[in-house]
């Protein structure tokens, strides 16, 4: 994402389960209980980046944040295994991506 600025982040940990086993307050939000949510703090560029991706895509921030955590993890683990190659296609060509560290 754009942006020079880490973002600071704060990950809630789960509250103790209610009766029916999701923690508690998740029973009226409908979320699993092996969720977390996390807080965000954003430059200026990057919530830019976040609104046009969601936006381009016709999609909530938070699928956004989804896809590029996702995406982050992708090229990760292919960085980390020298025989797996990211290929992009345009138009009818095929070219690698290259990640230089």
């Amino acid at each position: 994402m754009g942006g020079s600025a880490q973002a600071r982040e704060a990950i809630s940990e789960p509250t103790a389960p209610t009766q029916s086993g999701a923690p508690a307050g998740d029973e009226q939000a409908g979320r699993p209980a092996d969720t977390r949510r996390v807080n965000v703090i954003f430059s200026g560029d990057q919530y830019e980046t976040l609104q046009r991706l969601a936006k381009l895509q016709n999609i909530s921030l938070s699928d956004a944040l989804r896809q590029a955590i996702s995406l982050s993890d992708l090229i990760v683990n292919a960085n980390a295994d020298p025989e797996t190659q990211i290929l992009l296609r345009k138009g009818d060509s095929l070219q690698e991506l290259k990640i230089v560290r």
